[in-house]
């Protein structure tokens, strides 16, 4: 148990402690995220893959952190979501009939295995 609450003092410490995001990494992880949301809109719409939103900024918090960022604190939330439907409707374009979505749930499996 000791092994385990070690990492995860470290973990929320170097969190707490990260240094705010300059205006270009705001953007770069604005965009990383986006990307990310753009991909659940499509499987939540053309998968039949419910995606829960309010799990959303808690995962997203976990894609910046593997991304290298230790924070997403003052991210404009809006742009993201813009940015995901503008994506969205890229994918669905690109893929109207749902061709992404084994793919897509692929990823989702391979990336978040801890949430099942």
């Amino acid at each position: 148990m000791k092994r385990l609450i070690l990492p995860l003092l470290l973990l929320s410490s170097a969190v707490f402690s990260a240094e705010p995001l300059t205006k270009a990494e705001k953007r770069e992880v604005e965009s990383l995220l986006a990307e990310a949301a753009s991909k659940l809109i499509y499987l939540d719409r053309d998968c039949d893959k419910p995606i829960d939103a309010k799990k959303f900024k808690e995962l997203a918090k976990l894609k910046a952190f593997s991304e290298g960022y230790m924070t997403i604190e003052g991210i404009s939330w809006e742009r993201v979501k813009r940015k995901a439907h503008q994506e969205y409707g890229m994918l669905k374009i690109d893929a109207p009939l749902g061709e992404l979505c084994e793919q897509y749930k692929a990823a989702i499996k391979g990336s978040y295995r801890f949430l099942k």
